[in-house]
């Protein structure tokens, strides 16, 4: 019996050790994944904006702007329909420094320079994650 009990503490010790770090690997597994999105987000914009009619009615937006909240006819229809999706959410709750983060989107728009820019969690170039990552997204 208390070789028994002497295995059971053995195994909680390793596990409040491994649990910290499985915890890590999630969230930067989390991150990723948002990054990809992020990435994919992009990619759809640019599409979208080839179309002509599509890009008359793209509202350029200097400041980072909710993805989510794109206006413009036909616009926002046009990046969900490359995305494949009927919303875009992030899955990551905390950045690199286990900040909290906010599981929005945001991008910047120039439509005649074919300029885009994604954010996500924040609205900072720490937050960016196309044309590059930001340091609260990456190490």
């Amino acid at each position: 019996m208390i070789e028994l009990i002497i295995v059971i503490a053995i195994m909680a010790v390793l596990a409040g050790f491994l649990a910290p770090k499985l915890i890590q690997y999630v969230n930067k597994a989390r991150l990723s994944v948002d990054i990809d999105t992020g990435n994919k987000i992009a990619k759809a914009i640019l599409v979208a904006i080839t179309d002509e009619k599509v890009r008359g009615n793209a509202v350029e937006h200097a400041e980072p702007w909710e993805v989510d909240k794109m206006d413009g006819n036909d616009f926002k229809e046009a990046v969900y329909k490359v995305l494949n999706v009927d919303k875009v959410e992030g899955k990551s709750k905390k950045d690199v420094d286990g900040n909290a983060l906010s599981p929005v989107f945001y991008y910047k728009l120039d439509a005649n320079k074919n300029i885009v820019e994604i954010y996500y969690g924040g609205k900072s170039d720490d937050y960016q994650i196309y044309p590059k990552a930001g340091s609260k997204l990456i190490k």
